[in-house]
């Protein structure tokens, strides 16, 4: 017989240590903003260890340690990548007696991820971000997303008007050791058309706040926490959130050599293909949360698939890379696109996606009875 309580236990890694380079600080966001909308809802959450302080100097934490209180107590397991860390063994986690559901998630870059291993076909869901409906996953796998946290959500308030902003459009991409290639074809195809049309500020800045705070934060998300950035959002009208790799439409496994092979082979040659992986990421969220007319590629066209879709040309400007002058005409046509496009953007990510939504959905997803008698429109003014 399973669990039927509202206890919902987490498998995750250390506190961060803040002596370690904050470029080697890990950062599970899928999992903070599940848990931070799970306890906003009144679930009560556990953790193999106590993680993620609530404020610098507080021994409160967002993920407790309760030694009275381990997952087999937990109607719901949630876990990233446990196994490699040795943190729990998939027969300590799956054995024949549970009485509770296993959920990963997972956001990992590239093509080869932990959750396609054979020891997480045992799980009963894998969440995945950066899901792709052109492709194959293994048949426990389902469209996740980034999403909003708390942190992010507090960071991009906004109050100022969409006419109150500078007209120009954010491009800060940062190309590592290999470039996404579809950031190299936005850059090569798209930016120099779009600048004929709004101004492009192309400004990177990697430098953490001197801010106390600002660092903490800073440090313990792994650089992502970025108050300059934030601002930037906040004082242009839009921002391009593109991001991902091409692979190819043959095989529909991103996992094998060839898909592999392909995707690096369109890095270098500049081709392209109507599928893309790897292509969420925070900049798409931290844009739409400030309020940004946020652009990225047609969702529809190159298969990115989230739990809930987005409306191209109402919630985010989706790019035909094929056919970038029909966009560019359209915002000339339609100047006054950018400002409806920015409101309905917000309004869209703050429903669908804070932290309350976000455990809405993932309640609703596992089948737990909480989702019966509640509704995430119970909680519509938390943020």
């Amino acid at each position: 017989m399973a669990n039927i309580n509202q206890r919902v236990y987490f498998f995750i890694g250390s506190e961060p240590d803040l002596s370690m380079p904050a470029s080697q600080v890990g950062y599970p966001h899928l999992l903070i903003t599940l848990a931070e909308g799970l306890k906003t809802l009144g679930l009560e959450v556990y953790a193999n260890n106590s993680y993620w302080r609530l404020s610098p100097d507080s021994e409160d934490y967002l993920f407790p340690n309760n030694p009275d209180i381990s997952h087999e107590d937990c109607s719901i397991v949630v876990f990233q990548d446990v196994f490699s860390e040795n943190i729990i063994t998939p027969e300590q986690l799956f054995h024949k007696n549970r009485k509770y559901i296993t959920a990963a998630l997972e956001d990992c870059d590239g093509a080869v991820t932990f959750t396609l291993r054979p020891e997480y076909r045992k799980a009963d869901f894998v969440f995945k971000s950066h899901f792709n409906s052109k492709l194959k996953f293994p048949s426990n796998v389902y469209p996740w997303a980034f999403g909003l946290s708390e942190r992010i959500i507090e960071s991009t308030k906004n109050h100022q008007s969409f006419q109150e902003r500078a007209k120009r459009l954010l491009i800060s991409f940062r190309h590592n050791k290999f470039p996404h290639s579809v950031r190299k074809t936005v850059e090569r195809e798209l930016a120099t058309k779009l600048e004929k049309i709004i101004p492009l500020d192309q400004f990177t800045d990697s430098n953490p706040s001197t801010n106390s705070y600002d660092y903490w934060q800073w440090h313990r998300t792994g650089r992502r926490h970025s108050p300059n950035y934030y601002q930037r959002l906040k004082d242009s009208s839009a921002c391009a959130a593109f991001g991902g790799f091409f692979v190819p439409a043959f095989p529909k496994d991103p996992a094998t050599i060839v898909s592999r092979a392909f995707k690096a082979g369109y890095s270098l040659s500049g081709f392209k293909s109507n599928r893309i992986i790897q292509w969420d990421s925070w900049r798409f969220w931290e844009s739409l949360a400030s309020g940004c007319a946020t652009f990225h590629v047609d969702f529809e066209k190159y298969g990115c698939q989230l739990p809930v879709m987005p409306e191209n040309w109402r919630h985010y400007i989706g790019i035909d890379l094929d056919n970038i002058d029909e966009a560019i005409s359209r915002i000339q046509d339609e100047p006054e696109i950018l400002e409806k496009v920015s409101i309905e953007g917000k309004l869209w990510a703050l429903e669908n996606y804070s932290p309350v939504a976000t455990a809405m959905r993932f309640l609703k997803s596992v089948g737990h009875p909480y989702t019966k008698n509640n509704t995430k429109d119970n909680f519509i003014n938390v943020y």
